[in-house]
């Protein structure tokens, strides 16, 4: 975690857990590279981190810019493709603190941009693909309504506010980034939600299917509004619309770890009622990544689909090896029947850190040593089989 980021300052503070250095890539970036050969897969999705390459407004970090266009040409070297992310929660203080980040007009509109222009002219030739922002739902979610994550709001109205600041700087830096050779993709968070009750009263099943439609709006279709009519529609916010926002994106993506009951109080719990739940309390189901591409590829008919994010935060690796496969089996069968599904790219390669359980609980097929565990040959399998599913 970059220690001038807005996320730092709360691990600083005890909010967050401590990540250390992380999966320790900084240092084993070739050995991760050569693993992933080992294992047959094409793509990798990489965070550059702006906090660490801008610690300071207008200071760019020589030495993280020289690792990180180390690493990206030796991907290239390897034959492996980099689908690079610009924001995936953490930002740099000066900019979400001091600055209010993406809440003002200023930052959203100029800052950002300029971050985004100068990334891609410094290391736009090496990127296979850009994801501007991943999980926008979750960001403004855990952040703005939730207060897990900086800035630590709880308020619905904020919440709003956040996601359509999110989805306008996801557009902004795809305007920019669309001038360039490689495909930009968005981001959809998934995380269907099927209405539960827990008591016989009648209208306790209409009240969840409510909220569960509430929570998909909100999700899913804000991006189907986008997309279809280049109009952003955020409930409170008034609509707006947008130069190229309706055929602007090259590839639809989305992130799945899983799916929940919504009962109606709001409250939720696993989907499958009995689906086992892991460490970091997501209940991942490949079945479910099956049926959501095919809607998606009915929502957004002829364009390209790809799975940005998917995995489990778990010890048990006889079930990471599991999901991989019933994973694999899914995309196959929905690429034969026609979906133009392209990439899939599960999280992780090797232990990471999590927001939910810090250093404690495995998240990859090999550990920080980069020993493979059994779940390795899972994903060798699935990445061998079909040249057209690289991820």
């Amino acid at each position: 975690m970059a220690p001038r980021s807005d996320w730092g300052g709360w691990q600083a503070e005890g909010r967050l857990p401590a990540s250390g250095d992380g999966s320790g890539t900084a240092d084993a970036a070739g050995a991760d590279l050569a693993l992933m050969g080992e294992l047959g897969l094409g793509a990798l999705r990489i965070t550059i981190d702006w906090a660490r390459l801008e610690p300071r407004p207008g200071q760019w970090d020589t030495g993280y810019l020289g690792w990180l266009t180390e690493v990206l040409r030796a991907a290239r070297a390897a034959g492996i493709d980099v689908w690079a992310v610009l924001h995936d929660g953490p930002l740099p203080g000066w900019f979400a603190d001091d600055e209010r980040g993406l809440r003002d007009e200023r930052g959203l509109l100029r800052t950002w941009p300029r971050h985004v222009d100068r990334v891609a002219e410094e290391l736009g030739d090496l990127v296979a693909a850009w994801v501007p922002v991943l999980d926008p739902f979750t960001i403004a979610a855990d952040g703005c309504r939730d207060g897990r994550r900086p800035p630590g709001r709880r308020s619905e109205t904020d919440f709003h506010d956040a996601l359509a600041d999110l989805h306008r700087a996801s557009y902004e830096a795809m305007r920019l980034l669309r001038s360039g050779a490689a495909p930009v993709a968005c981001c959809i968070d998934l995380l269907p939600g099927h209405p539960g009750v827990r008591t016989r009263e009648p209208d306790e099943r209409d009240a969840a299917r409510a909220a569960a439609v509430a929570d998909d709006r909100l999700r899913l279709g804000v991006w189907e509004r986008a997309l279809a009519d280049g109009v952003l529609s955020v409930p409170g916010r008034a609509e707006v619309e947008l130069d190229g926002l309706a055929g602007g994106y090259d590839v639809v993506g989305f992130t799945h770890r899983g799916e929940h009951t919504v009962f109606a109080d709001g409250s939720t719990g696993p989907y499958p009622a009995d689906a086992p739940v892991a460490a970091d309390g997501r209940a991942p189901w490949a079945e479910g990544i099956g049926v959501a591409v095919r809607q998606l590829a009915e929502s957004f008919p002829r364009r390209p689909l790809a799975l940005l994010g998917t995995g489990l935060t778990d010890g048990a690796d006889d079930w990471r090896a599991e999901l991989v496969g019933d994973l694999d089996r899914q995309l196959r069968a929905a690429f034969d029947d026609g979906v133009p599904v392209t990439h899939a790219f599960w999280e992780t390669l090797v232990d990471g850190w999590t927001p939910e359980r810090g250093l404690a609980t495995p998240t990859g097929v090999a550990d920080r040593s980069r020993d493979p565990r059994p779940s390795a040959e899972a994903l060798r399998a699935a990445a061998t089989g079909r040249e057209k599913l690289p991820g």
